[in-house]
């Protein structure tokens, strides 16, 4: 199905628009369960569950092979949409019994034996994933993204809901690994009865030829995003190994937030773009046009945010987290940073799984993973500020090499991606500078202080957008007018 250039751009600004109420939902309610957790929980505890997530995301990653991206690609079949849940079903339910069964080994591996149920109790939350990644898939191809709103915001009230109450009654790190289980599984349910009618439940009328095609796209989808999640969270493994739990929990705490407030948005972001450039992927020109606004756009957000995020975080760790997270005020600082520079390269991998090349991403992956495994185990000696500033360094080297590949597949030119990051780090280098009234702390009290900064930043981006870059400004403006 076509759609007109101003149409195409209205559903993905609606769309953008409904995923980001739905993220926006459900990140607030975890954000505050993360909060009350933080307070509840001590830093070796939070470090345990953050092992466990960490290990159970990676099976998550797989546990549908790749399908979920496959039923957007390929045509619009019903055998093909039964042969995805065949195939999610199968390696979902392997998936989970795997998790209890080396439960034991992987807490020998990193000695921390109050893992093992831990990681068990997960491994329902990897058989849910793997369940609900179809209907959730068929939504999205559909570009149902208003329809979809509902199943994040539910998963993150149950778990928060869960969590919190076992957590107040004295359960510790059970309270975090039992919520995300319920969460898991009432995404998945929430997504099986929003396509109700459409559902392909008959998933034992597999077709040979469906699966086949099934398996040769999600594959290489799928091992791109098991090798982005492993890049993503190898340091959450170099750093429970080397380093411990505790300096986990302090690690992940400095992590949470340029999770939720940045690399989360461009997930979101993520679910809209990709099926809207694989509606182009023939027509080159408006493929063009419409990598270039986002790149625009997303780096915009993420350096302001990471630039302003760095700024106010001396004041916002003990604020909000409590003084005794205080060993997470500097990690913080740099992770900001880093999530910055991801920005620069967010939306490259859309691009290749658009036009049928998802191989591409596989390649950038592995080469990134041999840098910064190494990267990252020589900085940690320096602790969890050391692998924090190394993961600064390689992110900013790889969203300039992702940017270089994906202008060579769609024949852009280096200059116009210059044009289009030019924005997004002049207002980064504004927030910087404001974030220099900083010192003024002892005057004014942090909390003033800290608010005087983020209001003083957010006038600055507004006139700089407004005057240097005004077609940028009205672009934006008139987006959002479409919605």
């Amino acid at each position: 199905m076509t759609q007109a250039p101003g149409e195409l751009a209205r559903t993905g600004v609606r769309g953008a628009m409904w995923q980001g109420l739905a993220f926006a939902g459900g990140r607030i309610i975890v954000l505050i369960t993360t909060i009350v957790l933080a307070r509840l929980l001590s830093p070796h505890d939070y470090g345990l569950v953050a092992l466990a997530l960490v290990l159970m995301g990676y099976a998550e990653t797989i546990a549908d092979a790749g399908v979920a991206q496959a039923l957007v690609y390929l045509p619009r079949d019903g055998v093909i949409a039964r042969s995805a849940l065949l195939i999610s079903m199968v390696l979902g339910s392997l998936l989970g019994m795997a998790a209890f069964f080396s439960a034991p080994l992987i807490a020998e591996l990193f000695q921390l034996p109050e893992v093992v149920p831990l990681v068990q109790v997960l491994g329902v939350s990897v058989l849910a994933t793997s369940l609900g990644a179809v209907p959730e898939a068929l939504l999205r191809r559909d570009l149902h993204f208003k329809k979809l709103t509902a199943a994040p915001v539910l998963r993150a009230a149950t778990m928060g809901t869960v969590t919190l109450s076992l957590a107040f009654t004295g359960h510790g790190a059970w309270s975090l690994a039992v919520g995300t289980a319920a969460g898991s599984v009432a995404y998945a349910a929430t997504c099986w009865f929003l396509v109700r009618g459409h559902a392909p439940w008959q998933f034992w009328r597999a077709g040979k030829d469906a699966l086949l095609a099934n398996i040769q796209y999600g594959a290489p989808v799928a091992g791109s995003s098991l090798l982005a999640r492993l890049i993503f969270d190898i340091d959450y493994l170099i750093i429970g190994i080397v380093l411990g739990a505790q300096a986990l929990g302090f690690y992940t705490l400095a992590f949470r937030l340029p999770e939720v407030v940045i690399l989360n948005v461009f997930f979101v972001l993520s679910t809209v773009l990709f099926p809207l450039y694989a509606r182009v992927r023939a027509e080159p020109e408006r493929l063009r046009a419409g990598y270039l606004t986002s790149v625009r756009i997303q780096s915009l957000y993420g350096v302001t945010a990471g630039v302003g995020l760095a700024v106010v975080a001396p004041v916002l760790v003990p604020l909000v987290f409590g003084e005794k997270w205080n060993d997470a005020v500097l990690p913080l600082i740099f992770l900001a940073l880093y999530a910055a520079a991801r920005s620069l390269g967010a939306g490259a991998n859309d691009v290749y799984k658009a036009l049928g090349r998802p191989g591409l991403s596989i390649v950038v992956s592995l080469v990134r993973l041999l840098i910064l495994l190494p990267v990252l185990l020589l900085a940690s000696q320096w602790g969890i500020v050391g692998v924090a500033v190394a993961q600064l360094v390689v992110a900013v080297l790889f969203a300039c090499g992702m940017q270089v590949v994906a202008a060579r597949v769609i024949e852009l030119r280096p200059r116009a991606l210059l044009g289009a990051v030019a924005p997004g780090l002049v207002c980064g280098a504004a927030v910087a500078v404001t974030g220099l009234g900083n010192f003024a702390a002892p005057a004014l009290g942090a909390v003033p202080s800290m608010l005087l900064v983020i209001a003083v930043a957010v006038a600055a981006v507004y006139v700089i957008l407004r005057l240097a870059y005004r077609p940028l400004h009205d672009e934006m403006v008139e987006l959002v007018r479409r919605r």
